[in-house]
């Protein structure tokens, strides 16, 4: 459903001008593509889901391996309280999440044994990743979409605009269309306006 431009009335279809202040109404001759958010606000989301990811696995046992599942958490909250409005934000914004995860857990672990001096094979010892290793950061950019997913559905969203509690008669003469209020709703409308003032 259209609304006026100038008044914020509901339009009926086809029509030329506005019923309410006749104001013309512009032709809509293209479909209006779903708003896109910026980019910025899509990696800031990203970059704070990261930070939150890497507090949630600095917090976890050190024996405890969480894998994916700080990101995945980080992910749902961001998504929550960005409130995406498309699936395509929701899942760019868990993909964003992971990935700067990943590089600030890389870039702290990295940072850290180049301050020391150490080697790899010195910090993690002869440590050999077992199958569920491999299973588990395989499985990470899955979840990362699965993220996506659930936190758009989760995520509140906008309220619809609802339409004029006016209704209206549409009449065609010769001379072309003629819109006008219908006897209660008019009545309805002025109770609202006086009620307004």
């Amino acid at each position: 459903m259209s609304y006026c431009d100038n008044c914020g009335f509901s339009l009926p279809d086809g029509s030329v001008y506005c019923p309410q202040c006749g104001a013309p109404v512009k032709k809509r001759t293209e479909v209006a593509a779903a708003p896109r958010e910026p980019l910025g606000r899509i990696l800031q989301a990203g970059v704070l889901g990261a930070f939150l990811s890497v507090m949630i696995s600095s917090l976890s046992p050190q024996n405890l391996d969480l894998y994916f599942i700080p990101s995945f958490l980080s992910a749902l909250i961001i998504i929550y309280l960005s409130r995406s409005r498309r699936l395509v934000e929701a899942v760019t914004i868990a993909l964003a999440v992971y990935v700067f995860a990943d590089a600030i857990a890389a870039g702290v672990t990295l940072g850290f044994l180049y301050s020391q001096g150490m080697s790899l094979s010195e910090a993690y010892g002869n440590y050999v990743p077992s199958l569920l290793d491999v299973i588990m950061y395989s499985a990470s950019p899955i979840t990362a979409v699965v993220a996506g997913f659930i936190g758009f559905r989760l995520a509140p969203k906008p309220s619809v605009r609802e339409g004029s509690p006016v209704t209206y008669r549409r009449e065609e003469e010769p001379g072309g269309i003629i819109y006008s209020l219908e006897r209660d709703s008019e009545k309805r409308w002025l109770r609202l306006l006086t009620r307004l003032k």
